[in-house]
């Protein structure tokens, strides 16, 4: 391929000369090839022969098209390509700077180019008459000048192509990732647009061929990757940069609609929100605008992962609430704000403060909510259940949080229908909830049905979307199945560098420490470390660390991680299944240094969380007792072996319907091969019988 670039770029220079000083039908063959200059060692080769130079293009049009290219390389030779425009009107004026300069380029090579029109649509006579059979020229398209050279061939000019694919792609950027060869092929497009309606208008004014070249872009190619809502944002901020000061804030009310309501760029929806608050503050009659944008502006940050900013942003919103004249008014933006705020202590690590508060923010927003309709009273009820189901999950009381759960889609299928978005919503906290509680294929059963309606109605690569599908890798690890985990997030949005600075960079860490657990668990555990050394340095990471370290075979360095983590957590906070998996992995990187009595106390206190600040079921305490198990068994010690296993085989349901472990759970396969060694095999009879059989 090298090669023939070489070749291609050579006599793209011969064509480019020939057709500038001479008519395009006074210019023959022979006139091009002793133009050409191959470097042979260090001295400049004397041209090519006519033959040579039929046997390398085939056509005239392919000379005229590589002479565009390399006269429009020369022309952009020290054209940098621009910064990342941060929103769609400077998107806009990244493109129409660039397809402007491709308009004084044909200004600058009139002539040329005018030959260049004439000779992309000449099929010489041999072409004509070409023998049955006969197939085109087969170039290498992976260079340039081979890709403009095929262009060329079938009568498209696609010499503007390779200037403006970054420029294409920078402006996509602002809405979406594009797939792999959209920006290329959409280049290819736009280059042959370009050549033919600014060749056929040599005299049209430069900015207003750019413009509409931009235009059409956009509506061809830009909007239908991104959504509708793409073009709706368009509009409003190109409203708000030519809003006069009265109206800037409302139309930045509209971007922050636009943003919020229909796009997944959060990023920007915060940076919108902020300006429009600041715009806000300083007009005592937008005060409940002002709560209302700062409260929109709180849930963008929060779903950022940025949690002071986020916790800022609902404590301004409360302090503007209490000032509303109308009390009604300002009681139920009030205990909005302190919902927010519930919710910013649930994703800081302070799950049970969270829960306590949520709890007496439901029983105030009960009153007086009718038992059918779909008032905003009922609403914000909803989502504060909703909010407590996934604070108990968060703060261990996973049976407590699945019965929440359960009645919050009870309701809202009644109310709403199987198929609201809002139903499959209450849908992903119930398959959140049941995963916590050991139970991962009816968490996936549920989170699949969530994910197809979802999907309907929101950006697929927008936050929730991207959510869900981290949520299913979690199924996928709890379930045995690392390798497929960590392939759905390494094929996912979530996992690019797109998603991390237009999205949630809170989203991406999450869904890279799930990566890593799932190559650890897969037996990568040096990849996993090397991924951890990316993300921030907090509990979550330095026990995913601990974990890759102990099947490393680093228990000393395991042991170090996890003495630090030890006294990071004293006093902090109240993530209980945090400390439970700390003192789980602390007893088996114990048990690994040969420090059996410390092991043995890092089991006793995780198993003294079971049934007081844990559910005696919980997962994390299950699985301690395993682990302990496992140790008398390799002690001999099989007398204590099925008091250890019981809670794990019981299969009697808990209060939320369910026994202790879902069927097909790894913990339960293993703690039944364990019974089954020491010789105390669980039941196999079934517990109910089919009824038509009795």
């Amino acid at each position: 391929m090298l090669a023939q670039e070489r070749r291609f770029a050579a006599i793209a220079a011969a064509s480019a000369d020939a057709f500038r000083h001479g008519d395009y039908h006074q210019v023959r063959a022979e006139d091009v090839a002793e133009r050409v200059r191959l470097p042979r060692g260090g001295e400049g080769d004397r041209g090519r022969s006519a033959v040579w130079l039929y046997n390398e293009v085939r056509s005239r049009r392919v000379l005229v098209a590589l002479a565009v290219k390399h006269a429009f390389d020369e022309f952009t030779a020290d054209d940098p390509v621009p910064p990342p425009p941060r929103s769609l009107p400077e998107a806009r004026r990244l493109v129409v700077a660039a397809l402007r300069r491709v308009a004084r380029f044909h200004r600058v090579e009139r002539f040329m180019l005018a030959q260049v029109r004439l000779g992309i649509g000449d099929i010489s006579t041999s072409e004509k008459r070409l023998p049955a059979g006969q197939s085109r020229p087969v170039w290498e398209t992976a260079g340039v000048y081979g890709a403009t050279a095929a262009a060329g061939w079938e009568g498209r000019i696609t010499a503007y192509a390779h200037y403006l694919a970054p420029r294409l792609e920078l402006a996509a950027l602002t809405v979406g990732p594009p797939p792999a060869g959209w920006a290329a092929a959409s280049a290819e497009r736009l280059s042959e647009l370009a050549f033919r309606s600014i060749a056929d208008d040599p005299e049209g004014a430069v900015d207003h061929q750019a413009a509409a070249l931009a235009a059409h872009w956009f509506a061809r190619d830009l909007f239908p990757l991104a959504g509708e809502w793409a073009e709706r944002l368009d509009t409003a901020e190109r409203a708000a940069e030519q809003a006069g000061p009265e109206g800037t804030a409302r139309a930045l009310e509209t971007v922050v609609q636009v943003l919020l309501d229909g796009s997944p760029l959060l990023a920007r929806a915060a940076e919108a929100g902020g300006e429009l608050a600041a715009l806000l503050a300083a007009d005592p009659a937008d005060r409940r605008t002002l709560c209302d944008v700062t409260g929109r502006q709180g849930i963008a940050l929060l779903r950022l992962g940025d949690l002071p900013a986020a916790r800022a942003a609902f404590q301004r919103s409360l302090a503007v609430a209490r000032e509303l004249a109308s009390p009604d008014e300002a009681a139920a933006c009030a205990v909005r704000a302190e919902h927010n705020l519930a919710e910013v202590l649930v994703e800081a690590g302070r799950p049970g403060e969270g829960l306590r508060r949520l709890g007496e923010i439901g029983e105030r927003r009960a009153r007086g909510v009718s038992a059918t309709g779909t008032g905003p009273a009922w609403r914000g009820l909803t989502l504060t259940r909703q909010a407590t189901a996934r604070a108990a999950v968060r703060a261990g009381r996973t049976v407590t949080g699945v019965t929440l759960a359960e009645e919050v889609l009870a309701d809202r299928e009644r109310r709403l229908g199987a198929d609201n978005v809002n139903t499959a919503s209450a849908r992903v906290t119930l398959a959140e909830a049941l995963l916590a509680a050991g139970h991962p294929a009816q968490a996936r059963h549920h989170l699949t049905e969530a994910m197809r309606l979802r999907v309907q109605h929101l950006p697929p690569e927008g936050y929730w979307p991207q959510y869900d599908i981290v949520r299913l890798a979690e199924i996928e690890l709890a379930e045995g199945f690392p390798g497929q985990a960590a392939r759905l997030l390494t094929a996912a949005t979530v996992g690019t560098g797109w998603f991390a600075r237009q999205v949630s960079p809170g989203l991406h860490a999450e869904a890279a420490l799930v990566r890593c657990a799932a190559l650890t668990a897969s037996g990568e555990p040096a990849r996993a470390l090397d991924g951890l050394r990316e993300l921030p340095d907090d509990r979550a990471v330095r026990r995913a660390r601990a974990a890759a370290l102990l099947a490393l075979g680093d228990a000393a360095g395991a042991a170090r991680v996890l003495t630090d983590l030890a006294e990071a957590e004293q006093g902090l906070d109240d993530d209980l299944p945090g400390r439970a998996e700390r003192l789980l992995l602390t007893g088996r990187a114990m048990r690994a240094l040969g420090r059996e009595d410390e092991s043995e106390a890092a089991g006793a206190a995780l198993a003294a969380m079971g049934g007081g600040s844990l559910d005696a079921a919980h997962p994390l305490v299950l699985t301690g007792r395993l682990d302990l198990a496992l140790l008398r068994v390799a002690a001999g010690r099989i007398e204590e072996v099925p008091e250890l296993l019981g809670p794990l085989l019981d299969r009697r349901p808990l209060a939320h319907g369910r026994p202790p472990l879902g069927e097909g759970h790894p913990l339960l396969a293993e703690a039944r091969s364990v019974a089954v060694r020491v010789g105390e095999p669980p039941s196999s009879a079934p517990r109910d019988r089919l009824w038509e059989d009795a």
